[in-house]
């Protein structure tokens, strides 16, 4: 179990949401409720001990973003992680999870994610699309919440909404770099295409994480290098991401038990938003 656990923990420190723009700004309305549908597919490989594991972490997430209000440059909004769906496959052995099934929430995943799932989280952004604060739960994140990112994701926030530069217009560019939680990223974006009020942005970059939890007593620490690429239609007046998709790849290692063991990562992400 513990060797599950140290792959799972590596399948998904690389995440390809981004966060934190810089000189750009979003235009949300207040009581608008947005649904977001995001699926990640993981593969990776792990040596342990000699082996070659290979394992596979799909997840399927929906989550539902109101906007509260707004006060001065931020913005006030409740995020609900509704439905989540993990199919893994670790190790030969299959793993598979669905938070709508009550026998599943009654397990152990579902207790670590009992907090979450259906429960509304406060959360406040600032005008380029920055967490500015998170509930209070969120700070204490253990198990599987944890290695799920939710956190860094602000259940979802990060997958709706990007921040555009105010004078949109095919061809320009910019760059978004941020450091949360062991997590550094740097991303450039670039506006292909408008047509409608959408605005095809096509995306490039780097993570770098070095990272550490505490799983059953035993520390896992991670330290990966990834780029990540991929293109997203975004709502020009708003900033509101209407589909994205993007593929990423890490490697690194992952310690655990006094030893360090190599790992990569192959991400790929889509995700959709719906006003509802």
């Amino acid at each position: 179990m513990k060797k599950i656990k140290l792959v799972l923990f590596a399948t998904v420190c690389f995440s390809t949401a981004s966060i934190g723009q810089t000189n750009t700004f979003l235009k949300l309305s207040t009581g608008k409720t947005y649904q977001v549908d995001n699926k990640v597919e993981t593969n990776s490989t792990t040596e342990i001990q000699g082996q070659s594991m290979e394992s596979k972490f799909n997840v399927t997430s929906t989550y539902k973003i109101e906007v509260k209000g707004k006060k001065g440059d931020n913005y006030n909004l409740t995020n609900t992680l509704s439905h989540i769906v993990m199919d893994m496959n670790v190790m030969s052995q299959q793993i598979n999870f669905d938070s709508d099934k009550k026998e599943d929430m009654d397990g152990q995943m579902g207790e670590g994610l009992k907090a979450f799932i259906k429960q509304p989280k406060d959360l406040q952004i600032d005008n380029s699309g920055k967490i500015v604060s998170k509930d209070s739960t969120d700070s204490s994140l253990s198990g599987v919440a944890q290695r799920l990112n939710l956190a860094q994701t602000g259940f979802g926030t990060q997958l709706a909404f990007v921040a555009l530069p105010d004078n949109v217009k095919v061809g320009a560019s910019w760059t978004d770099s941020s450091n949360t939680d062991g997590i550094s990223r740097t991303t450039n974006y670039t506006i292909k295409s408008i047509s409608g009020g959408i605005a095809d942005v096509s995306f490039t970059g780097t993570t770098t994480s070095d990272v550490k939890m505490e799983q059953n007593g035993m520390e896992i620490s991670t330290k990966t290098k990834g780029k990540v690429a991929g293109e997203e239609k975004v709502e020009v007046k708003t900033g509101i991401i209407q589909s994205s998709t993007s593929t990423g790849d890490a490697s690194g290692t992952v310690s655990a038990m006094g030893q360090d063991f190599p790992a990569t990562v192959k991400v790929t992400s889509t995700t959709t938003v719906k006003e509802l």
